[in-house]
């Protein structure tokens, strides 16, 4: 047989041989037609996947920074659909108009579903219901209290779609009822729940077909497709359903976006910086207070709270602080607890559309209470090194001023370090010696020793 096949033939280096040169273009080749095949093939299935679902957990009270990440990303967000999770029981501030617009305005559909149950949806987070494409609950969810549409702005009034549905008088009737009274959705409510459906994987594969006509364009929504495999048909999603949320530091500031969490942060920040304080010395625990009262500042200035409440936790952890220092539960302690928990359980003027939980608040109190009657007097014992607390061997001891006592400072007694008081005329200063003229609690009174001998340097 004749073969077609070029001669080897060794050639000098550099010289290229027209046989292997004709080899390696036509391998060249090849590959470029794979990689254009393999291309083309992402890009069709690209294109038969399309844009995707576009999934948005809205939870909890709804502030100022959550609405504008909702509108930044329904008007920059490319989508096939976009579904908004809904459980808030209010908005507690800020302008919803631009969010408004957004939802009505979105390059594509708009889907707003409130669960899932429990769910309660409130306010102007219950009006998105009725200015969305298509509104949807699960069954067992709360809707109701449109108004005030944002509760530190009682002023601003529930915007309604009337064409949201056949029946216009159906859909005044609906808003109506909800201004001021709230619904447990089991059916359709018109103008505000087109769909119920118990999860939102159902909702997505349910609006597979649907027409909606949104600013003069008509969609057709192409969510689901059927499978057949060995155990039967299926319905899968026909495109990629993405879930978004706020931004990390976005989440971290909404941590206090509950009125019983925003309590828990002020007393947790108050009562760690007191541990800090009577431990002498700045640490870890100073850093976690810091953040605690950041958060529950955050929290206030968001929420339409009440300052008399916030005055009323102020004062009774004074109270719990008073009796810490003498080394006893008293009256004090009482009073304090009866003005915790009545702070907490009025922090907020939300209602009826939210309030602080109640057993979340009982909680936080009796946590607070043991915090500072036991925990805390047993650290402040650790870190000062002595089980002499409150007995009078002590007066008349001999130490060293381990700071300036302005009238506060600390002192070193037998090794021990003591948080102390003195007159601010007797200008102790690092360094002096100091006697111990009384003790009160864990805290100290001193005085310079009669001798006056220093140590500093």
């Amino acid at each position: 047989m004749r073969s077609c096949m070029p001669k080897h033939r060794v050639l000098p280096h550099g010289i290229s041989s027209p046989g292997m040169s004709s080899r390696f273009s036509r391998l060249i080749a090849l590959l470029v037609l794979a990689a254009s095949g393999i291309g083309a093939a992402v890009a069709v299935a690209q294109n038969e996947a399309g844009s995707p679902v576009i999934v948005i957990d809205v939870h909890d009270p709804m502030d100022q920074r959550l609405m504008d990440f909702l509108d930044t990303t329904l008007r920059d967000t490319d989508a096939h659909l976009f579904v908004l999770q809904v459980d808030a029981p209010a908005m507690s501030s800020g302008n919803p108009e631009r969010l408004f617009e957004a939802i009505a305005g979105a390059s594509a559909p708009v889907v707003v579903w409130a669960g899932a149950a429990p769910a309660s949806v409130h306010g102007g987070a219950a009006s998105m219901l009725n200015i969305a494409d298509i509104g949807a609950a699960a069954p067992g969810v709360r809707i109701g209290f449109l108004e005030p549409t944002v509760v530190k702005d009682p002023g601003l009034a529930a915007p309604i779609r009337l064409d949201h549905g056949e029946d216009r008088s159906a859909v005044e009737e609906a808003a109506a009822l909800l201004r001021s009274a709230v619904v447990t959705v089991d059916e359709p409510i018109a103008g505000y729940v087109d769909v119920v459906v118990p999860t939102i994987g159902q909702l997505i594969a349910g609006l597979d077909g649907v027409e909606v006509v949104r600013n003069g364009s008509t969609f057709t929504l192409a969510t689901a497709r059927t499978e057949t495999t060995d155990e039967g048909t299926v319905t899968v999603s026909a495109r990629e359903v993405r879930f978004l949320k706020p931004g990390l530091w976005d989440r971290f500031l909404r941590l206090a976006s509950r009125p019983e969490t925003t309590f828990f942060f002020l007393i947790a920040g108050v009562a760690i910086a007191t541990f800090e304080f009577y431990a002498a010395g700045v640490g870890v625990t100073a850093v976690v207070a810091a953040v605690c009262l950041f958060l529950s500042g955050y929290g206030l200035a968001t929420l339409p709270v009440r300052w008399l409440s916030v005055a009323a936790v102020l004062a009774g952890l004074f109270l719990y602080t008073w009796d810490f220092q003498r080394n006893q539960l008293a009256l004090r302690t009482v009073a304090g607890t009866a003005l915790l928990l009545a702070g907490g359980l009025t922090l907020t003027a939300a209602a009826p559309q939210y309030g602080p939980s109640w057993w979340v608040v009982i909680l936080i109190v009796i946590g607070a209470l043991l915090f500072y009657a036991f925990a805390l007097t047993t650290i402040a014992r650790s870190r000062f090194s002595t089980r002499t607390i409150g007995r009078e061997s002590l007066v008349g001891k001999a130490g060293l001023a381990s700071s300036d006592l302005d009238p506060d400072g600390i002192v070193d007694i037998d090794g021990a370090r003591w948080r102390a008081r003195s007159h601010r005329e007797a200008g102790i200063r690092q360094g002096d010696q100091v006697e111990v003229i009384e003790v009160s609690g864990i805290v100290l009174e001193v005085g310079p020793t009669t001798s006056g001998t220093s140590v500093r340097e």
